[in-house]
């Protein structure tokens, strides 16, 4: 069986967007935080899901993706609340926030984001260091399953696992939820692929087709 020694907080979150000066995408200030907490045997225990009004404007493009308007975060508090807010949530479910592991659809882009409104409002980032990426565990899933890898997004494993979103795409906490199911999806499929030898044996890989 492949073991979890540390719950997971499957985070997501969406941004304010901007340009740069050489013309790429800048996403800097979090508009909303979704998040659910896994115990160690990948079970849903709670929730959290708040927006959050930004130091930029919302533009166009990220209100029509989102559906978030700047009337809908006015009279919300800023990061510089919902950051520890955030934090004594995660403490409430773990314990303790260094023993939980984040995990998001895509690393590269939610926690070093979340990283950055953290330092950008004076407080040190609570998290460990290690975090699970959905994206590459799908990703493993596909090439395991003898699938095209071309295909890595959301949508397309909600419509293989029949999982119906409860929200809109791109809104924080419905991604997150979506993420940590079609984590338990592929986390058990996965446990497929690998069977023990005989004992003091490592685990050998069993060629497994999934329909």
């Amino acid at each position: 069986m492949i073991k979890l020694n540390n719950p997971l907080v499957v985070i997501d979150l969406e941004a304010t967007a901007g340009t740069d000066e050489r013309g790429f995408q800048t996403n800097d200030c979090v508009i909303d935080l979704g998040a659910v907490y896994l115990d160690e045997g990948l079970v849903v225990r709670q929730s959290f899901s708040r927006l959050v009004k930004p130091e930029q404007p919302i533009n166009a493009f990220i209100q029509d993706l989102t559906g978030i308007s700047p009337e809908m975060v006015a009279e919300e508090p800023g990061f510089s609340v919902i950051g520890p807010e955030f934090t004594r949530w995660v403490e409430a479910q773990a314990g303790n926030v260094k023993k939980v592991r984040l995990a998001a659809w895509g690393n590269y882009f939610d926690i070093p984001l979340l990283r950055k409104n953290y330092q950008r409002h004076g407080f040190e980032f609570p998290f460990s260091g290690t975090a699970l990426d959905v994206k590459t565990v799908a990703f493993l899933w596909l090439s395991l399953s003898g699938r095209r890898t071309d295909k890595v997004n959301l949508e397309f494993f909600a419509q293989h696992f029949k999982l119906v979103p409860q929200g809109r795409y791109h809104r924080a906490l419905t991604d997150a939820a979506m993420t940590a199911e079609i984590l338990v999806r592929l986390w058990k499929d996965l446990e497929g692929f690998f069977v023990p030898g005989k004992e003091g044996e490592p685990y050998r890989s069993a060629r497994v087709v999934l329909d």
